[in-house]
């Protein structure tokens, strides 16, 4: 395993962290929690749960029980959040994830699910900031992070605002130019830099041909090879995987023990046929679910566009509605948009939704005429 200095904190903590928002059998706590303790025998030592990943907390307060007992001679490290913005809140908030996962204090807090500057403003005219000072001062939390999906150029006004240990972004071969200056500002003031959705919300694992020209060794996965695009670059601490079985651990895992410094011509390359090719797809962070006043499922159409954009065909569309999400093509949800933009101002990732579904709409309308 590789290990990295989180900012000027002097921690050092594992390339790879165990993100704990993807915990598919969240009723089986001993397979959540033997699963934690193998990720943490296998080297990994940075944990990340929030208080809104259904039992997570609780999942890994499960493993830490045993994971204490060596915690002097390997240490590790936990990661929550607070989407809290008054002061009141934000310690309740903090009470209750020390309770779930029967713990002191918390190595990295965060101010969690930041979508805009102003947004970021009126938490910190709320008092959020002194209230994450004084549980400092305390001694139940450690290091004062944020959480965030705004632009680069917004990511690093704010880091130039407050001075956080560290900061939490989405990150990855299929995004990384919408927060490259996001990075570039957080190396310069040193921060710690931890990244989510690194795999791209699984859109990379599942379209391991179209992602082929990330490898850059003999044999690697795509999955590895996407690891190893992210462990290469020197700005990014850590990248958070969300484990749901000892396959995805072991995966991951490899990816670091078999890292290989990239070259510049290589991730140039890579770079390249990213940007023109897969910027611009949806990771399904979620944010824009229930946004909709007309009742449309965005999430569901956005993950149907990126089928059709990945693949350029127009019955992996028709396939994704039907099959995959069971939405019947004769109930066209796309044609209810009126375009008030609801689902636009929560997206963290800009994305057009509004043109997006009326494509959408338009493919729908030409299958079902064909079949008729």
């Amino acid at each position: 395993m590789l290990y990295r200095k989180y900012g000027k904190t002097g921690i050092e903590v594992s390339a790879i962290g165990f993100g704990g928002m993807r915990f598919e059998e969240q009723n089986d706590i001993d397979y959540c929690a033997s699963l934690t303790k193998a990720a943490y025998d296998a080297g990994i030592n940075y944990f990340d749960t929030a208080p809104g990943y259904e039992k997570s907390e609780e999942l890994f307060g499960e493993a830490f029980k045993q994971m204490k007992k060596t915690r002097t001679q390997r240490p590790f490290y936990v990661s929550t959040k607070t989407h809290e913005a008054e002061p009141c809140k934000i310690r309740e908030n903090l009470e209750t994830s020390l309770e779930r996962m029967g713990l002191d204090y918390i190595d990295f807090y965060h101010v969690w699910w930041v979508l805009s500057l102003d947004e970021y403003y009126d938490r910190k005219a709320k008092g959020a900031l002194k209230e994450f000072e004084k549980l400092k001062d305390e001694g139940l939390i450690k290091h004062i992070c944020i959480s965030t999906h705004m632009t680069g150029t917004d990511i690093g006004q704010a880091l130039n605002d407050y001075p956080f240990d560290g900061i939490l972004l989405g990150y990855s071969v299929t995004n990384f130019a919408y927060r490259d200056v996001g990075l570039d500002a957080a190396a310069k003031l040193g921060l710690g830099v931890a990244v989510m959705n690194p795999l791209g919300g699984g859109i990379i694992p599942k379209n391991p041909k179209l992602f082929d020209f990330v490898k850059t060794q003999p044999e690697e996965t795509v999955v590895e090879a996407a690891l190893r695009f992210l462990i290469n670059d020197t700005r990014i601490t850590i990248s958070l995987v969300g484990f749901s079985t000892l396959q995805h651990l072991d995966e991951a895992v490899s990816a670091v023990d078999g890292f290989k410094q990239i070259s510049a011509d290589s991730i140039g390359k890579i770079r390249s046929t990213l940007h023109e090719s897969f910027n611009q797809l949806c990771t399904a962070c979620g944010y824009c679910e229930g946004k909709c006043p007309q009742g449309i499922p965005v999430l569901k159409m956005m993950d149907t566009y990126d089928q059709l954009s990945l693949t350029g065909k127009q019955i992996e569309l028709i396939n994704r509605l039907r099959w995959h999400w069971g939405i019947d093509l004769e109930d066209d949800y796309t044609q209810k948009c009126t375009e008030c933009g609801a689902c636009e101002a929560a997206c963290t990732q800009k994305l057009p939704i509004c043109e997006r579904l009326k494509l959408v709409h338009a493919e729908v309308e030409k299958f079902l005429k064909a079949e008729k």
